[in-house]
């Protein structure tokens, strides 16, 4: 874990995810238990993620913008954010930076 500040000034915790995301990381958990900070989720070393992750991603950006805080995406691997992508879950789009789709997916 280590301090970084992002270029709009934002000081984020960084929590690295290694290997496969398949549940929860309880460091990410505590972080935003303790009110104190904003969360940058580094996936530069991430090789898989569950729908189990995906859910637990999707819960942890949820209760952070009922915190008034923001967790971010970093470094995302392009098999990971496809996955991202296909499942159409709108937090986790904007965690990474992307556009969310207003009215669901469209083909």
């Amino acid at each position: 874990m280590s301090a970084k500040s992002t270029d709009k000034g934002t000081n984020y915790e960084t929590v690295r995810i290694m290997g496969s995301l398949d549940r929860s990381i309880e460091e990410a958990d505590r972080l935003l238990a303790a009110d104190k900070t904003d969360v940058l989720l580094d996936f530069s070393a991430c090789t898989f993620i569950t729908v189990d992750g995906l859910e637990w991603l999707e819960e942890l950006l949820l209760r952070a913008e009922s915190k008034k805080h923001s967790v971010i995406f970093e470094s995302i691997p392009p098999t990971v954010y496809k996955v991202f992508k296909v499942s159409h879950i709108a937090p986790i789009l904007r965690a990474c930076g992307g556009p969310t789709l207003p009215n669901g997916p469209v083909c």
